[in-house]
């Protein structure tokens, strides 16, 4: 019956065809590890592999922009929406879709992004956000990101059948590469997510959001994430541009000035190559400059 085909076999159904296989090597890597990454997705909740293509409208797909760009960069925002739009205007073109929706959300310019956190800003910020139950969630977001240096949307999805308080442990399935990493919970983060389990175990999430119209508690989504991230900031009179996206790379470039080994980098990050960690470093002005200092000269 025409439309009712799911996302996740509109994408087998892709890479089948003839048109995806006359597309260079890397090119098919990029665009089906992209499109299996955005079937992980759960834009309001739902998962969007399991979703019928013609109920993916123009607001699912804004949210699934803003998500993109919250986490990474406008760049990567946009390289993500243009793949998307490949397998919706093949479906088109298939008549199972009438229109791409993803071609009506507003896209924005992009900008190379180099922000990072400093370790006073996240403490302020901290500091702030734990003053109101309100602020609470998002407080506890970005701790997490920042404490594990990973994205928020993993941190926002995250459940309670994921951490083991009694091993003070978390697993964290990434939805960008569907790697698994098994990370410690320090003990700042035990203490928060305990008192966390007292208020919020008898659901599903870490840090739930009460959806007003049916009362069901799904993950913050990117816009209220954003709205309380920029409360607290306005607070604790933190820089406008910080973003909980750019705390994964705060992560990362630390522990490379802190000259921790890459492949244990990559424990914890879940990359697959060490050149996967190669953009960091350019960031990494205190290694340079250690490096230099300690360079032998004849």
């Amino acid at each position: 019956m025409k439309n009712k085909m799911k996302l996740k076999d509109a994408l087998t159904m892709f890479l089948q065809t003839r048109r995806f296989d006359s597309l260079s090597k890397s090119t098919r890597v990029n665009y089906e590890s992209c499109l299996a990454s955005i079937c992980r997705m759960s834009p309001y909740g739902k998962n969007l592999g399991d979703m019928y293509v013609d109920r993916i409208n123009i607001g699912i797909c804004t949210e699934m922009y803003d998500t993109w760009e919250a986490e990474t960069s406008t760049a990567n925002a946009n390289q993500r929406a243009r793949v998307f739009s490949v397998l919706m205007n093949y479906l088109i073109n298939q008549e199972i879709l009438d229109r791409n929706p993803m071609a009506r959300v507003n896209k924005r310019s992009s900008e190379p992004r180099s922000v990072i956190w400093t370790h006073d800003q996240v403490l302020s910020f901290l500091d702030t956000a734990f003053t109101k139950f309100a602020w609470r969630n998002i407080g506890l977001i970005i701790m997490m990101c920042y404490e594990w240096g990973q994205r928020p949307v993993d941190i926002r999805h995250l459940t309670w059948d994921d951490v083991d308080l009694d091993n003070e442990i978390v697993t964290i399935t990434q939805s960008k590469r569907g790697a698994e990493v098994i990370l410690p919970i320090p003990p700042n983060l035990v203490a928060m997510l305990k008192q966390q389990a007292e208020d919020w175990d008898f659901q599903n999430y870490v840090v739930p959001h009460q959806r007003a119209s049916d009362e069901a508690y799904r993950p913050l989504t990117v816009h209220q994430m954003s709205t309380l991230l920029n409360e607290v900031k306005a607070v604790a009179k933190l820089p406008d541009e910080l973003r909980a996206g750019d705390l994964r790379k705060t992560a990362i470039v630390q522990m490379i000035e802190g000259e921790v080994d890459q492949l244990a980098i990559m424990n914890v990050t879940g990359h697959k190559s060490v050149a996967s960690l190669n953009p960091y470093n350019k960031f990494n002005l205190k290694t340079a400059t250690s490096a230099l200092e300690r360079r032998q000269r004849e």
